[in-house]
């Protein structure tokens, strides 16, 4: 065996570089762990006619997309082909990678096999295998599994003794082996049986030759037994014209590694003296449960179940554990199987992940002391987060628990993003021990995903406002929605944050006659967009709630929005209580809040580079 010989990769760099590559690739699903596999004799571009044509050829890859191609019986610059090399010219119609590996002199050029690849390949290999005409092995590794592609002889006692040559390159890779290619052989055959006994086959027993009525299956996709690529769903495409055999297609999913089941942190959501949600997200859909408990020698295992069904479809988990004391610490770990395949009646599991164990402890119903701290517009800022945080450390303040007041998350435009910026925040600050509260504030309501990051966090009761006690102080939430009204142009009639005002409205009615909020020892306001000490034009929150919240015994009003820092200790456009304004994402004066309470006693500091946005007051 020999490594890169005969094999001629037309790399097209620039090409790959260009724009309209970047907006294909940008169009694929972000699944790394899901392989699109295409199968195709092409019978050197020539028709069912044998009428050479690269576009009609081309066009039945571009339709289907697939991630990696394995092509047989192609040319390279034969006179058969005028000159032309077949894959460079396919590989220019569909924007991929093409290599190519030569079996035989041919007509000037020539005749063999090719891969063309979505991804650049990293290595490639080229193996003779037997024949009285000589046939190859092409074997492209590329970032997280290998593919090769194989046309078989014509003659059993030839493919019979390929088999061999398959599994001894098969066992040398330490990632899935995928093969692909024309076999010569039906699947009851003694070489597919043989094939049988090392790899599985992917792409069932479709027929896909002649084109014009199939009957034969001689063309498959199978995966290498020892580290399997398990096979979701295949087909042949209804192509009688392009070539003498149809295009086999098959989707395989790829074992995914332990470490890489899960590469972000947990992070705690919705505390109560009884339960604790515990978020996160894997790389793929799986088999969850978070194992807890007081000890960890001796765990208690939760899942998330829906209607007796465990939820197992996406990678957004969510999993809340219950019945737990009051001020107690409790550890836990998270523990992801690997799903590869759930079908009705057929299911394959991979490896497991149990990530370190994380600890958190239980508020109490009677709690007097939190420390509490508060950030607000960070505005996906990491230099000036990260400068609040080592700030914060330095300080030695160790929170009970901590809010985003707004604009923290901005507008994300896919799960990815709002993934990536929740991560940005609450891994850094401990979010997998120290639960977070994440408040809307006007730029996380904006752009395609804005929606979806619902999911993506743990409001308690399910809404974006609320009260929230922790021991005997009580917190009242709002959601103040856009800071323009709902027929703004830039919103194309997609808000209805007047409808939000107005349930928050009867909220705020009730949550003011509440026992929760009579009964505390202190109460605070919080919320984005400022009732008192906002300068935007559009004011809707002040003109239906100032009346309400204005003479109420909170202890402090904290608002954010404006990036004009404004401590008012006397309170502030008729607010009977302190109002705090944050400021904005620039490090120069970005400030974090501590709220901390003793006993009777609450506390109020900032911290920021800029002197005059530190305060520091007993409420």
């Amino acid at each position: 065996m020999k490594n890169n010989v005969g094999i001629k990769i037309f790399a097209f760099l620039a090409l790959m570089a260009s724009t309209a590559l970047t907006a294909v690739a940008q169009n694929q699903p972000g699944k790394p762990w899901q392989v699109s596999v295409m199968s195709y004799n092409v019978q050197h571009c020539a028709g069912i006619k044998s009428d050479v044509n690269y576009d009609r050829t081309a066009d039945v890859i571009w339709r289907q997309q697939p991630d990696v191609v394995a092509l047989q019986e192609l040319d390279s610059v034969t006179t058969r082909s005028e000159g032309l090399n077949q894959i460079e010219e396919l590989a220019k119609r569909t924007l991929y990678y093409p290599v190519f590996a030569g079996a035989i002199d041919y007509a000037g050029g020539r005749y063999g096999l090719g891969i063309l690849t979505r991804e650049r390949p990293l290595s490639t290999r080229r193996i003779p295998l037997p024949g009285k005409e000589p046939r190859v092995l092409l074997v492209v590794e590329l970032q997280n599994y290998v593919m090769a592609c194989a046309h078989l002889d014509l003659k059993e006692e030839n493919r019979l003794a390929s088999i061999p040559i398959l599994v001894s390159e098969a066992e040398r890779w330490h990632k899935p082996f995928i093969i692909a290619g024309d076999w010569n052989d039906t699947p009851d055959s003694k070489t597919m049986k043989e094939i049988g006994k090392f790899f599985t086959v992917n792409s069932g027993k479709k027929a896909t030759f002649p084109a014009d009525k199939p009957t034969d299956c001689i063309d498959y996709i199978a995966s290498f037994n020892a580290r399997p690529a398990v096979g979701l769903k295949s087909w042949v495409l209804d192509e009688p014209v392009a070539s003498d055999h149809r295009p086999l297609m098959a989707t395989l999913r790829l074992p995914i590694k332990s470490a890489d089941l899960m590469t972000l942190k947990p992070y705690l959501q919705d505390p109560q003296p009884t339960s604790m949600t515990v978020m996160f997200q894997t790389t793929a859909p799986a088999h969850c449960w978070v194992e807890y408990g007081t000890d960890k020698n001796n765990l208690t295992r939760k899942r998330a179940l829906l209607d007796g069904q465990e939820v197992c479809y996406d990678i957004e988990n969510r999993i809340t554990l219950d019945g737990l004391q009051p001020g107690q610490q409790y550890y836990y770990r998270v523990c992801v199987v690997d799903l590869l395949m759930k079908h009705a009646y057929e299911f394959h599991t991979g490896d497991t992940l149990r990530t370190q164990f994380y600890q958190f402890r239980t508020p109490t119903e009677d709690q007097k002391d939190f420390t509490c701290v508060i950030f607000n517009d960070l505005h996906a800022n990491q230099q000036t987060y990260s400068f609040l945080c080592d700030t914060l450390r330095k300080e030695g303040v160790s929170p009970d628990f901590i809010v985003f007041n707004g604009d923290c998350l901005p507008e994300p435009y896919d799960r990815e993003h709002a993934m990536r910026m929740i991560h940005n925040l609450a891994d850094p600050i401990g979010g997998a021990e120290t639960p977070i509260f994440f408040i809307r504030g006007n730029h996380e309501i904006r752009n395609y995903y804005s929606a979806g990051m619902h999911s993506l966090i743990g409001y308690p009761g399910d809404k974006t406002y609320g009260g929230i006690s922790w021991g005997d102080t009580r917190f009242m939430v709002l959601d103040c929605g856009e800071d323009k009204a709902d027929d703004h142009r830039e919103y194309a009639g997609f808000n209805d944050f007047t409808q939000l005002r107005a349930e928050e409205t009867d909220f705020i009615k009730r949550e003011l006659k509440s026992p929760a909020l009579r009964k505390a020892k202190r109460r605070i306001l919080i919320g984005h967009v400022p009732v008192f000490g906002n300068d935007d034009k559009y004011q809707p929150c002040r003109d239906a709630w100032a009346p309400l919240l204005k003479d109420q015994p909170f202890s402090v009003g904290i608002f954010a929005h404006t990036h004009k820092f404004n401590f008012s200790p006397k309170g502030l456009e008729g607010a009977t209580y302190p109002v705090l304004v944050g400021d904005g994402p620039n490090i120069k004066g970005a400030a974090v809040t501590i709220l901390q309470k003793k006993g009777n006693a609450l506390h109020l500091r900032t911290l920021s580079r800029n002197p005059k946005n530190c305060v520091e007051v007993e409420l």
